[in-house]
Parts: C-alpha cells; structure tokens; sequence
C-alpha cells in the first residue's frame, strides 16, 4: 500500500470516530475520565518518545528546528481564546454555536489529516503511532462535541451526520499534505516539531488540567491509563522500523 493510500486510509479511520457519540448513551462518566487519562499519555508519549526523536534525526545539526513546537503552542493557544470569545454566548444562542463547534472541529480534523500525512510521509511506523495519538484525544473529544450539538437543539441523527463530515475535513487535509509535499518534505523535521508542540498543548492545556478536576473529587483510576498510554507508545516506538 502507497504511503498516500495508508494516510487515506488512516484519516478516515479517524473520521469514523466522530461517530462515537451514538454510543454515548452507555458510556458512564468514569469511562471517559479514564480514556481522558489515556489520551493524554498517548499524546506525551508520542511528543517525547516518537516526534522529536524523529525530527532530531530528520534535521541535523539544525539547533532551531524545536522553535516550531513552540510555534505550534502559540498558535494553538491563541486560537483556543478565540473559540472561548465565540462561546461567550452559548447559553443564550445554543443552536448558532453549535455550528461553530463544527466549524472548530473541521479545521481542528484538518490540521490532524495533515499531521497524520506528514508523519506518513516519513515512515509508516512514525504514521501509525500518530494516528494512533491522533484517535487518542479525538474520541473523548467527539463525545463532548455531540453533546453540545444534541444539547444545541439538533437532532441526533443530524449532530452524527454534520459530526462525521467535519470528521471528513481529516482527509482533506492528507490530500493537501500531499499535494504540497514537495514543499513540506525538505522541511520534514519543522513539522515533526510542531505536530509534537500541538500534542503538548492538547495534553497540557486541556486534557491534564481536567484529570486533577477528577483527583480534587477523590478519583486516582485516571493514573494507570495515563502512565498505559505512555507505555503503549514506548513499546511501539521500539519495535524496530
């Protein structure tokens, strides 16, 4: 299989999982604490033991090549205020800001079909360990989004199905990865930095933050699958390519 085909197929495996919220009805609030958990593992793990192991070997001798993780942070950051800055009226206009939700996960999902792509670009290995961080923090994250769509007065036959085509955003932007991979291939290492700079924000700023919000109720059952997540990845990381 073509590395192209493999970050076709890999996007919309991700792209499926918008359709999780079908199932939310049985899923119980510690069920998703623990897979919090998980994700947030998943993402360090694949920053620290994977992504920047891989753009240090992809860019040598080029000591600026971490500045676009830290690049990749800010743009993250200023992004998410802006999306706080659009929900400030939620409440009041709960159908309107369920389209913004939509509109912020499609571009999220776009970003993540690039990333996935990139790191095909480099090996298929790289690829899956990063589809895999990918679904991670997708799966809860697609949980709360149908939630707030279904709580914003859309049916759930039609919070699935908008759910799922911003979902689709994910292979857009693997067909775009490609078509300007000419461009993005000399500069390989830059993006395995800043798709781990956006890992680390994602588990920083949003997913470790809610996980001590779980310890101040008196629940530690998060604590194993966050240190299973990173060990997941180390293992992965070192089968041999």
């Amino acid at each position: 299989m073509s590395p192209l085909a493999q970050s076709l197929l890999a996007t919309l495996l991700v792209s499926l999982i918008s359709l999780v919220g079908v199932f939310v009805v049985r899923w119980s609030e510690r069920v998703e604490e623990r897979l919090l958990g998980f994700a947030a593992g998943v993402l360090l793990g694949t920053a620290f033991l994977d992504l920047f192991p891989e753009a240090v070997e992809r860019s040598p001798g080029d000591t600026h090549v971490f500045a676009a993780a830290l690049g990749a942070m800010i743009l993250f950051f200023v992004i998410e205020r802006l999306l706080h800055a659009f929900h400030l009226h939620e409440e009041s206009h709960a159908h309107a800001s369920g389209y913004l939700i939509l509109i912020g996960d499609g571009l999220h999902n776009l970003i993540d079909g690039v990333v996935i792509a990139a790191s095909f670009l480099v090996s298929p290995e790289l690829g899956v360990t990063t589809t895999l961080a990918v679904a991670a923090h997708e799966i809860p994250q697609e949980i709360a989004d149908y939630g707030l769509l279904v709580s914003g007065r859309f049916t759930r036959q039609r919070a699935l199905t908008l759910n799922f085509a911003s979902g689709l955003t994910a292979m857009i932007g693997a067909v775009l990865c490609w078509a300007f991979r000419g461009v993005i291939e000399p500069h390989i290492g830059w993006a395995l930095t800043a798709t781990a700079g956006m890992f680390i924000y994602i588990a920083a700023s949003d997913l470790i933050p809610e996980l001590h919000h779980v310890r101040r109720r008196g629940s530690w059952a998060h604590t194993m699958p966050f240190f299973a997540g990173i060990v997941l990845i180390a293992l992965l990381t070192a089968v041999p390519g």
